[in-house]
């Protein structure tokens, strides 16, 4: 595998660079262009199931994490509680999502996706899908295994960066 550099937006492939200590100095770049074609495919996604933002990050917190209070909902997509409010108004009016009671605290609501938004995701994303599959599917079990766990472990990071940007939130606001 060859080294990828990354200079004034410009990236390079060297072949025959495949010391690990390039490779890994280039990680971070590399992560963040596909990153950014992530967020451009998820963009257009948006688009197609003619959603806002804040309502598609909104529905893919409830589709990988599951049901949640609102409050937790607000916490994770940065915006205030009257803000998810009139959010989740427009979710459950379009039959995204529905209020229901916690079934373990009844004095609790929590959101649920309803059946539209789990079909609605399938139809644009199953290219995405088989294409990963495909890929995934011409890998060594080996280095299957190695990506997933070092994708895992970008997710930690980068959830956990995200909530530390949260919880300092309100202190970077008051300067």
């Amino acid at each position: 595998m060859g080294i990828i550099t990354v200079t004034n937006s410009h990236i390079a492939t060297h072949e025959g660079l495949g010391d690990a200590a390039g490779s890994a100095r280039t990680l971070p770049e590399i992560a963040d262009r596909a990153t950014i074609a992530i967020e451009s495919l998820r963009t257009q996604w948006r688009t197609v199931s003619n959603l806002g933002t804040h309502e598609r990050m909104a529905i893919s917190q409830l589709r990988t994490y599951g049901p949640m209070p609102m409050s937790e909902l607000a916490s994770r997509i940065s915006l205030s509680r009257a803000a998810v409010t009139s959010l989740v108004d427009r979710l459950e009016a379009d039959g995204w999502v529905r209020r229901q009671s916690d079934e373990q605290d009844r004095r609790r609501t929590v959101l649920r996706l309803l059946p539209r938004a789990a079909s609605e995701f399938e139809s644009v994303s199953n290219t995405w899908r088989e294409e990963l599959l495909s890929i995934a599917s011409s890998m060594s079990d080996q280095d299957l295994a190695a990506v997933m766990t070092f994708l895992k472990r970008v997710g930690d990071v980068a959830e956990r960066q995200a909530e530390h940007l949260r919880a300092t939130a309100v202190e970077r606001s008051l300067n």
